[in-house]
Parts: C-alpha cells; sequence; structure tokens
C-alpha cells in the first residue's frame, strides 16, 4: 500500500510555466536540436518541445514525452496535446517550453506571445522495441551509443558491461569498455521509472538498430525530473496518505 501511495503522488507531478513557440508552420527538424536525436517519433518535426535549461538536464529528458495543457484564459483550444523532448530553450524559465508553431496553434489556439501552460512527464506512442543507435564514426575503438523510441526514457546506460557516462549536452552515452565490435555490443538501459533492459544488439556506426524488448506502459518516474525547486504541484490528499504510512511503518 505504501509502494502504491508513492505511485500515486509521482503520477500527480505537475509543472506550470509559460508556453513559446519557434520555427514554421511546417515544424522544425527534430533532428536538428541539442539532443539530436536520430529517430525522432514519426510526428515529432510537427509536434516537439525545446525544455527550459534547468528541467533539460543537461540532455537526459531527451526522447521522452511530454503532456501539455493550456491554463491562460486566453488560449481558444482546450485540447491537451503531447509532444517529444527534442530541443533545449536557454531563456526559459523553470518550467517553461519553447514549441514548435504547428504544436503551439493547436494547444493556445494563436500564432504568437506566450502562454500559462501546465504539463507532465507521461509515456510515449511508441511503435515496437526500443531503437539503439550508433553515433558517426563509431567503431570498438570508440562508441557512442542514444537509446530512443522508448516509452519513459533512459536515465542510465551499461555499454558491453562497464559504465557508459552521458555525453552531454546532446543525448548519447559513451562506451568506456571498448574492444567489442559493433554487432556484438551488449546494452544495458534503465528508464526513469528504474526499469533495466539488457540485452545484445548488432550496431552500426551512423545507424539505428531496434530490439525487441520495451519498458513497460504506466510506471511513475522514480526520481522527479529536474530541480525540486520551482513549481511543482501534487494532489494534497495523495502526499498527506503518503506522509502517513511512512510514519505508521516506522512505528511497526
Amino acid at each position: 500500500m505504501l509502494a502504491a501511495a508513492f505511485c500515486l503522488v509521482d503520477a500527480a507531478r505537475t509543472y506550470a510555466g509559460l508556453s513559446s513557440t519557434y520555427g514554421g508552420p511546417d515544424g522544425v527538424n527534430a533532428t536538428s536540436g541539442n539532443c539530436a536525436p536520430m529517430h525522432p517519433l514519426p510526428n515529432a518535426t510537427l509536434y516537439h518541445v525545446a525544455m527550459n535549461d534547468k528541467q533539460y538536464n543537461s540532455g537526459l529528458h531527451c526522447g521522452r514525452c511530454v503532456q501539455i495543457e493550456c491554463k491562460d484564459p486566453r488560449c481558444t483550444s482546450n485540447r491537451t496535446v503531447l509532444a517529444q523532448v527534442t530541443d533545449r530553450c536557454p531563456e526559459c524559465k523553470f518550467g517553461d517550453l519553447d514549441l514548435t508553431l504547428p504544436l503551439f496553434n493547436e494547444l493556445t489556439g494563436h500564432f504568437t506571445d506566450k502562454y500559462k501552460i501546465e504539463w507532465q512527464f507521461v509515456d510515449c506512442p511508441t511503435n515496437g522495441g526500443i531503437v539503439v543507435c550508433a553515433k558517426e564514426g563509431s567503431s570498438k575503438f570508440w562508441l557512442y551509443v542514444q537509446p530512443m523510441n522508448t516509452v519513459s526514457g533512459v536515465k542510465e546506460m551499461k555499454v558491453n558491461g562497464g559504465a557508459a557516462p552521458p555525453f552531454l549536452p546532446c543525448f548519447y552515452f559513451m562506451t568506456t569498455k571498448l574492444g567489442v565490435e559493433l554487432e556484438e555490443t551488449e546494452v544495458e538501459m534503465t528508464s526513469w521509472a528504474g526499469e533495466t533492459i539488457k540485452t545484445k544488439v548488432a550496431l552500426k556506426a551512423a545507424a539505428c538498430t531496434q530490439i525487441t524488448q520495451q519498458f513497460t506502459r504506466g510506471l511513475p518516474p522514480l526520481d522527479p525530473p529536474g530541480p525540486t525547486s520551482g513549481t511543482i504541484s501534487f494532489h494534497a490528499s495523495m502526499l498527506s496518505l503518503a506522509v502517513t504510512l511512512i510514519r505508521l511503518a516506522r512505528l511497526e
């Protein structure tokens, strides 16, 4: 029951800020953003966001999806929209998102200005298994790996049994255990929900390979996605329940 309470609290985490827009009516090439995604979602050119610098988390939230709702009375649309994180907005404040123009228009009903929004990290509408990409120039002597098409993003990786620290601000993980042929690469990926997938994948330089495994949908993130300071709202009743259960557990 205690674990269930924590899940409810995490699932309710919502961020508030301002929405702005960039690019033209046809969107922005999703692969051109700071994340440098090699395999963005199919509709990411039209529907992606640049995340504020603090919550961009140096690139570790690249590839994740956000659900956005306009909370500004000036908005003429009441739609809730979903988009992928593919870029960074250095001038945006905590909670702010910079949206492609088609996404911005669908959300607000407008083409310019800034509007109050609320948003959450949510599962991505992926098709099939995770896609593992190898950066251009990769070989058994130098390998940078990028996991894409994930339900909930990848927080940590190991490659060939060794540590693979992130190469930021682009979204790559650097292999430290070298000498393994690309087609024999073993990857271990941990999602933001704490779920781990380990498998062997036949990589090719400057290409992406899809595996059969995928993270489970509906799992809440274990870690707060970004700094703990800022505008974070919780369902108060769920938070109170979690605190009460913790106190009871300590008394047992």
